[in-house]
């Protein structure tokens, strides 16, 4: 993997990392994370969650990249630039296991049976860990890898068969999931090749029923590509740049803006599409008899705030938040233990000041005759009436969510990601220098 620096030592405040939001699969709760801190509101108690963590380190000491949720609801797990993987028992919100990796993590996922915890890094690879406790200490074991390209997505399919991962150089890989996960997963099923940038995210539309779900992918490239998984086919491309919606929002000057996020509603019709530097949502219709994919709506945000991360509920009301953390960074440099409490605190400080706004869309209530057409659309619920209230605001939000503060903060971390997906070219002394000082490199003194 090519990174973006060639000197050693901590960097704080060149990355921003943006605030990620999930929903519990039966819409119990929502998380919202944001820099190195997880914000919890249970909807049912209608009160903010406080977790419990006696695991070493008890906390998240740089920012967090990739949030989920188990299939069953009762496991949850966080991780990200500390190369931490913490897993949680979201009964009673207590973490029941932290590892660290080697490198940082990009992206989580469970199996379907909920015994096994998936998670990528930032050099390619793949590792699994066991969600059972046990006496013994766990160590995660490496599935399949990518060639030294950063895993952008990590997905498993409904019905469990394969793991699909995206990477920055294009591709989109289908592997088989093992029988025994701590052997690896050597088989390589099928590879979707079409894109023409880096890959950033992957979802499954139609019907978990049917078995006969496809994958959706978005990239850099500016589109939305269906694609049947198993055979590698291509099956319809959507270029956002074609809408009326995206080509009148001037907030960005150039020709492709990438695909930051994707979402797809509980029965698989409706795919949710997050654009970089666009203030608002793409909602996209899912023709099964077509196999294509078609322009619903175009939800524009009153605050004018780029939105970093979405997801619908079990209800298929889609939450999405906006804001980002400046990201703190200790680096691969030796530290003492004060140091790094110190910087721990530092992240944990940052991720409690920082603000973000969350916003619900829900969908318009069904109707007879000619207003029939509206019961597919959807509509921006005001703040006012979001569910929660203000009690959830206050709690995900983190204090007083200025919409300009939360904009420049949203632009900063898409700034970030693009210089991370974009490769740097090195001149020969840059690539001299980063061999003489490779982190996973000894060296030894000769004495004179």
């Amino acid at each position: 993997m090519e990174d973006h620096g060639a000197s050693l030592g901590a960097g704080v405040g060149d990355m921003m990392a943006p605030a990620l939001i999930s929903v519990h699969p039966d819409g119990s709760c929502v998380v919202v994370a944001i820099g190195a801190g997880l914000r919890i509101f249970d909807l049912l108690r209608n009160e903010q969650v406080v977790v419990s963590d006696e695991t070493v380190p008890a906390r998240h000491g740089e920012a967090i990249r990739a949030i989920s949720f188990n299939d069953k609801g009762n496991f949850f797990s966080s991780a990200g630039d500390d190369k931490l993987v913490k897993l949680w028992n979201t009964e009673s919100w207590s973490c029941i296991k932290t590892i660290r990796l080697p490198k940082k993590v990009t992206s989580v996922a469970f199996s379907k049976d909920s015994k096994w915890v998936l998670f990528a890094d930032k050099f390619g690879a793949v590792y699994t860990l066991p969600t059972a406790v046990k006496e013994e200490k766990d160590e995660p074991a490496q599935l399949l890898a990518h060639c030294c390209s950063i895993i952008t997505d990590l997905e498993v399919t409904s019905e469990g068969k394969y793991i699909v991962t995206s990477d920055r150089d294009f591709k989109i890989r289908v592997s088989v999931f093992p029988a025994d996960p701590l052997k690896g997963a050597p088989e390589i099923w099928s590879y979707c090749l079409g894109h023409t940038s880096f890959v950033t995210c992957t979802a499954f539309v139609g019907s978990q029923t049917s078995g006969q779900q496809l994958l959706v992918s978005g990239s850099g490239d500016s589109t939305v590509r269906l694609w049947d998984y198993k055979t590698g086919k291509m099956l319809h491309v959507f270029d956002t740049n074609e809408l009326e919606a995206v080509r009148d929002d001037k907030t960005v000057d150039c020709a492709a803006r990438a695909v930051i996020g994707l979402s797809v509603s509980p029965d698989g019709s409706i795919v949710a599409v997050l654009l970089e530097r666009f203030t608002g949502v793409l909602l996209l219709e899912y023709d099964d008899l077509g196999k294509r994919l078609k322009h619903l709506q175009s939800i524009i945000l009153s605050e004018h705030v780029v939105p970093t991360s979405l997801a619908f509920d079990v209800a298929s009301r889609l939450w999405i938040v906006a804001g980002a953390a400046e990201s703190i960074e200790l680096g691969d440099q030796l530290v003492t233990p004060e140091e790094a409490a110190a910087a721990e605190a530092r992240a944990q400080m940052t991720a409690k000041m920082a603000v973000a706004h969350v916003r619900l869309i829900v969908r318009c209530s069904g109707a007879v005759g000619q207003d029939a057409e509206k019961a597919a659309h959807y509509e921006l619920s005001e703040k006012e009436s979001m569910l929660g209230g203000e009690a959830l605001l206050s709690t995900l939000e983190g204090g007083r969510a200025d919409s300009g503060e939360v904009a420049v903060a949203a632009e900063a971390a898409e700034q970030a990601m693009r210089k991370l997906m974009s490769k740097r070219q090195y001149t020969l002394q840059e690539r001299e220098n980063r061999k003489r000082f490779r982190n996973d490199k000894k060296f030894e003194r000769n004495e004179v």
